[in-house]
Protein backbone atom coordinates (compact mmCIF):
# COMPACT_ATOMS: atom_id res chain seq x y z
CA UNK A 1 0.00 0.00 0.00
CA UNK A 2 2.82 2.39 0.88
CA UNK A 3 4.48 1.75 -2.49
CA UNK A 4 1.19 2.46 -4.25
CA UNK A 5 0.86 5.74 -2.35
CA UNK A 6 4.37 6.77 -3.37
CA UNK A 7 3.63 5.93 -6.99
CA UNK A 8 0.38 7.90 -6.83
CA UNK A 9 2.11 10.95 -5.35
CA UNK A 10 4.79 10.74 -8.03
CA UNK A 11 2.17 10.54 -10.80
CA UNK A 12 0.28 13.53 -9.37
CA UNK A 13 3.51 15.52 -9.18
CA UNK A 14 4.40 14.56 -12.74
CA UNK A 15 0.95 15.59 -13.93
CA UNK A 16 1.27 18.96 -12.22
CA UNK A 17 4.70 19.44 -13.77
CA UNK A 18 3.44 18.68 -17.27
CA UNK A 19 0.12 20.48 -16.94
CA UNK A 20 1.35 23.13 -14.57
CA UNK A 21 -0.53 26.33 -14.02
CA UNK A 22 0.61 29.79 -14.93
CA UNK A 23 1.75 31.97 -12.05
CA UNK A 24 1.24 35.71 -11.64
CA UNK A 25 3.64 37.90 -9.68
CA UNK A 26 3.63 41.66 -9.15
CA UNK A 27 6.35 44.29 -8.99
CA UNK A 28 6.25 47.95 -8.06
CA UNK A 29 7.63 50.38 -10.64
CA UNK A 30 7.88 54.08 -11.34
CA UNK A 31 7.43 55.70 -14.77
CA UNK A 32 10.32 57.91 -15.84
CA UNK A 33 10.88 60.22 -18.79
CA UNK A 34 12.26 57.34 -20.86
CA UNK A 35 11.46 53.98 -19.24
CA UNK A 36 9.69 51.94 -16.59
CA UNK A 37 11.87 51.77 -13.47
CA UNK A 38 11.41 48.73 -11.22
CA UNK A 39 11.37 49.68 -7.54
CA UNK A 40 10.67 46.32 -5.87
CA UNK A 41 10.19 42.74 -7.06
CA UNK A 42 7.45 40.40 -5.85
CA UNK A 43 5.21 42.70 -3.86
CA UNK A 44 2.18 41.30 -2.04
CA UNK A 45 0.22 44.54 -1.62
CA UNK A 46 -0.22 45.33 -5.30
CA UNK A 47 -3.71 46.72 -4.77
CA UNK A 48 -2.22 49.47 -2.62
CA UNK A 49 0.24 50.60 -5.31
CA UNK A 50 -0.56 52.91 -8.20
CA UNK A 51 2.14 51.64 -10.59
CA UNK A 52 2.46 47.85 -10.84
CA UNK A 53 3.99 45.37 -13.29
CA UNK A 54 1.86 42.24 -13.60
CA UNK A 55 4.11 39.39 -14.71
CA UNK A 56 2.67 36.11 -15.96
CA UNK A 57 5.03 33.12 -15.72
CA UNK A 58 4.52 29.75 -17.39
CA UNK A 59 4.71 26.35 -15.71
CA UNK A 60 8.48 26.06 -16.22
CA UNK A 61 9.37 29.50 -14.92
CA UNK A 62 9.52 31.62 -18.09
CA UNK A 63 7.92 35.03 -18.40
CA UNK A 64 5.15 35.00 -21.01
CA UNK A 65 3.57 38.40 -20.39
CA UNK A 66 4.34 41.74 -18.79
CA UNK A 67 1.57 44.28 -18.20
CA UNK A 68 2.38 47.76 -16.93
CA UNK A 69 -0.56 48.93 -14.83
CA UNK A 70 -1.75 52.24 -13.48
CA UNK A 71 -4.44 51.95 -10.81
CA UNK A 72 -5.02 48.32 -11.81
CA UNK A 73 -5.43 48.94 -15.57
CA UNK A 74 -2.97 48.63 -18.45
CA UNK A 75 -1.56 52.09 -19.18
CA UNK A 76 -3.47 53.19 -22.31
CA UNK A 77 -1.28 56.10 -23.38
CA UNK A 78 2.42 55.50 -22.60
CA UNK A 79 5.25 57.26 -24.39
CA UNK A 80 5.11 56.06 -27.98
CA UNK A 81 8.36 54.05 -27.73
CA UNK A 82 7.40 52.30 -24.47
CA UNK A 83 5.25 49.18 -24.49
CA UNK A 84 2.56 48.91 -21.84
CA UNK A 85 2.12 45.19 -22.60
CA UNK A 86 4.73 42.69 -23.78
CA UNK A 87 4.21 39.04 -24.67
CA UNK A 88 6.82 36.29 -25.05
CA UNK A 89 6.51 33.07 -27.01
CA UNK A 90 9.08 30.26 -26.86
CA UNK A 91 10.05 27.96 -29.68
CA UNK A 92 13.14 25.80 -30.14
CA UNK A 93 16.12 28.15 -29.73
CA UNK A 94 13.88 31.20 -30.18
CA UNK A 95 12.22 33.82 -28.00
CA UNK A 96 9.53 35.85 -29.77
CA UNK A 97 8.74 39.19 -28.16
CA UNK A 98 5.75 41.36 -29.16
CA UNK A 99 5.19 44.95 -28.00
CA UNK A 100 1.81 46.58 -27.45
CA UNK A 101 0.23 49.87 -26.49
CA UNK A 102 -2.66 48.62 -24.38
CA UNK A 103 -3.86 45.74 -26.59
CA UNK A 104 -2.69 47.16 -29.92
CA UNK A 105 0.62 46.22 -31.51
CA UNK A 106 3.03 49.16 -31.61
CA UNK A 107 3.06 50.92 -34.97
CA UNK A 108 6.28 52.18 -36.52
CA UNK A 109 4.40 55.13 -38.04
CA UNK A 110 3.79 56.41 -34.52
CA UNK A 111 7.31 56.20 -33.14
CA UNK A 112 9.61 54.44 -35.61
CA UNK A 113 9.70 51.35 -33.41
CA UNK A 114 9.35 47.62 -34.17
CA UNK A 115 6.46 45.55 -32.83
CA UNK A 116 8.05 42.08 -32.96
CA UNK A 117 11.52 40.70 -32.31
CA UNK A 118 12.71 37.12 -32.76
CA UNK A 119 15.79 36.30 -30.67
CA UNK A 120 17.76 33.32 -32.01
CA UNK A 121 19.67 31.42 -29.32
CA UNK A 122 22.42 28.84 -29.59
CA UNK A 123 22.70 25.71 -27.44
CA UNK A 124 24.28 27.77 -24.64
CA UNK A 125 21.36 30.24 -24.68
CA UNK A 126 23.52 32.99 -26.21
CA UNK A 127 21.81 35.32 -28.67
CA UNK A 128 23.27 34.87 -32.15
CA UNK A 129 20.99 37.29 -33.97
CA UNK A 130 17.76 39.27 -33.65
CA UNK A 131 15.14 39.71 -36.34
CA UNK A 132 13.09 42.91 -35.98
CA UNK A 133 9.73 43.52 -37.68
CA UNK A 134 7.86 46.81 -38.06
CA UNK A 135 4.15 47.37 -38.61
CA UNK A 136 2.57 50.49 -40.09
CA UNK A 137 -0.62 52.46 -40.43
CA UNK A 138 -0.37 54.36 -43.71
CA UNK A 139 -3.75 56.06 -43.39
CA UNK A 140 -3.44 59.65 -44.68
CA UNK A 141 0.26 59.17 -45.47
CA UNK A 142 1.39 60.27 -48.92
CA UNK A 143 2.14 57.25 -51.11
CA UNK A 144 5.53 58.73 -52.02
CA UNK A 145 6.59 58.45 -48.37
CA UNK A 146 5.53 54.85 -47.78
CA UNK A 147 8.68 53.35 -49.25
CA UNK A 148 10.78 55.74 -47.15
CA UNK A 149 9.05 54.46 -44.05
CA UNK A 150 9.74 50.84 -44.97
CA UNK A 151 13.38 51.28 -45.95
CA UNK A 152 14.83 54.31 -44.14
CA UNK A 153 12.77 55.73 -41.30
CA UNK A 154 11.52 52.48 -39.74
CA UNK A 155 12.68 49.49 -41.80
CA UNK A 156 10.10 46.78 -42.27
CA UNK A 157 12.67 44.09 -41.45
CA UNK A 158 16.18 44.24 -40.04
CA UNK A 159 18.68 41.79 -38.55
CA UNK A 160 20.95 42.62 -35.62
CA UNK A 161 24.06 40.58 -34.85
CA UNK A 162 26.84 40.79 -32.27
CA UNK A 163 29.01 42.34 -34.99
CA UNK A 164 27.04 45.57 -34.65
CA UNK A 165 26.10 45.66 -30.95
CA UNK A 166 25.74 43.72 -27.72
CA UNK A 167 22.46 41.82 -27.78
CA UNK A 168 19.90 41.18 -25.05
CA UNK A 169 16.14 40.62 -24.87
CA UNK A 170 14.69 44.10 -24.74
CA UNK A 171 12.09 43.82 -21.97
CA UNK A 172 13.66 41.04 -19.92
CA UNK A 173 15.18 43.49 -17.45
CA UNK A 174 11.61 44.34 -16.36
CA UNK A 175 10.99 40.64 -15.70
CA UNK A 176 11.86 38.78 -12.51
CA UNK A 177 11.40 35.30 -13.99
CA UNK A 178 13.11 35.92 -17.36
CA UNK A 179 13.73 32.58 -19.11
CA UNK A 180 13.57 30.35 -16.07
CA UNK A 181 16.05 32.65 -14.35
CA UNK A 182 18.30 32.93 -17.42
CA UNK A 183 19.11 36.34 -18.97
CA UNK A 184 20.14 35.53 -22.56
CA UNK A 185 22.73 37.83 -24.14
CA UNK A 186 25.26 37.70 -26.96
CA UNK A 187 28.79 36.37 -26.39
CA UNK A 188 30.21 39.92 -26.43
CA UNK A 189 27.79 41.26 -23.81
CA UNK A 190 29.18 43.26 -20.88
CA UNK A 191 26.79 44.59 -18.27
CA UNK A 192 27.09 48.36 -17.93
CA UNK A 193 26.74 48.77 -14.19
CA UNK A 194 26.64 52.54 -14.54
CA UNK A 195 23.66 52.40 -16.90
CA UNK A 196 20.52 54.11 -15.65
CA UNK A 197 18.47 51.25 -17.09
CA UNK A 198 20.49 48.12 -16.33
CA UNK A 199 22.79 49.25 -13.52
CA UNK A 200 20.01 50.36 -11.21
CA UNK A 201 18.68 48.14 -8.42
CA UNK A 202 16.88 45.82 -8.20
CA UNK A 203 17.33 45.24 -11.95
CA UNK A 204 21.13 44.96 -11.80
CA UNK A 205 21.21 42.10 -9.29
CA UNK A 206 18.47 40.29 -11.20
CA UNK A 207 20.44 40.58 -14.46
CA UNK A 208 23.67 39.46 -12.78
CA UNK A 209 21.94 36.37 -11.40
CA UNK A 210 20.49 35.65 -14.84
CA UNK A 211 23.92 35.90 -16.47
CA UNK A 212 25.26 33.21 -14.12
CA UNK A 213 22.62 30.66 -15.08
Amino acid sequence: MKILQIILIFLIFLSLKVNGQEKIIFHEFSPTASSWNILKWNIKNQNEKRWVVKETVDSIGRVIKLEFLKDGEIIPDPLCYLASKVTFEYKQNQVIERLYHDNNEILATECENWFKSIYHLNSQNKIEKIERFSKYDFTNIDSTKIEKWKTDWAPEYIIETPDSSMLQIEYYYHSFAKMGGIYPVSENYILDEESYYFGDEPEKSSIKNGLKN
